[in-house]
């Protein structure tokens, strides 16, 4: 485990152990809170006002992210047994230079400064990376980190996303009848790992092709999943 960021509210680590069957085998950024066990920041809501900020499903209220990993991280982060990495050091060019890297695997990656996510990304093989704490920041700074993330919505402002030029990934209750919202997630519709798939990468590459990437659409899902479903509905 590597600490790869950190303010006097925030610790940002990366593992590199994953066996997540979706992602596949990819790189994992967790943003955390310094000072607080994950646990209890989900209980008492301090989540939604730190790293997690703008996402309904924040606070236990339909988040799909298992608390185990996140014990686990704390733990090792407590016990000191984690290793400092500074950008721009060999040791960061070794974690993440042709890397695929799922930023965010908790909390929104738009947390870590512009200039760290642009480095992590002109470095990595393929990346995948969401924030739901877009429509409250400025419309440029959104745009800035929609370079490389999607817009995580619901049905009820994936329109707003889409117009500020942000390529969506939306949580549906069912199948839409909206064609806006893109295509469903092909981990779920076909099997495909996120390491082989690479399309959430927001919009820098999708601006660069003739033909834009199209956004995304998934079903509520997760361990909170009937949460999730009913806050859809």
């Amino acid at each position: 485990m590597y600490l790869i960021h950190e303010t006097p509210d925030l610790v940002v680590f990366a593992t590199t152990d994953s066996t997540n069957i979706k992602t596949g085998p990819m790189t994992q950024i967790w943003i955390m809170a310094r000072n607080l066990h994950p646990v209890e920041s989900r209980r008492t809501g301090h989540d939604a006002t730190l790293q997690c900020q703008g996402c309904p499903y924040a606070s236990n209220q339909g988040c799909y992210v298992s608390p185990l990993p996140l014990m686990q991280i704390w733990r090792v982060y407590q016990s000191g047994d984690y290793e400092t990495v500074t950008m721009g050091s060999p040791e960061w060019a070794a974690l993440f230079d042709n890397a695929s890297v799922r930023l965010g695997a908790y909390g929104n990656p738009s947390m870590l400064p512009l200039s760290m996510l642009e480095d992590i990304c002109s470095r990595a093989y393929i990346w995948t990376g969401y924030m739901h704490d877009w429509n409250i920041m400025p419309v440029e700074l959104a745009k800035s980190y929609g370079r490389f993330l999607m817009a995580s919505c619901e049905p009820s402002n994936v329109q707003f996303a889409q117009n500020l030029g942000l390529r969506t990934f939306t949580v549906v209750s069912d199948v839409p009848s909206d064609r806006s919202l893109g295509i469903e997630c092909l981990a779920d519709k076909s099997g495909l790992q996120c390491i082989d798939c690479g399309l959430c990468d927001g919009t820098q590459r999708s601006n660069n092709r003739s033909k834009p990437l199209p956004s995304v659409w998934i079903r509520a899902h997760g361990y909170q999943v009937t949460k999730a479903t009913l806050s859809l509905n």
